[in-house]
């Protein structure tokens, strides 16, 4: 990641509301997973995992359209 693309990501933090909050979304979803994984294998929690990851990678298309726009 460029210095300019974390400049920008620091600004949109303090400044961009909707970016802050799928920022702060993105962290609890991977403590999430990380708890998950933590625990014994199931059928159960390999689909909450899965889960997870996919609300975590939409969150980040989000924040990549957020960035692009500011470019």
């Amino acid at each position: 990641m460029s210095k300019a693309d974390q400049e920008l990501i620091k600004r949109l933090l303090e400044e961009d509301e909707e970016y802050r909050k799928l920022y702060e979304e993105h962290q609890a979803f991977e403590e999430q997973i990380e708890e998950l994984q933590k625990r014994p294998p199931s059928t159960e929690i390999y689909f909450e995992i899965e889960k997870l990851k996919k609300q975590k990678l939409q969150g980040k298309d989000k924040m990549e359209r957020i960035l692009v726009k500011h470019r």
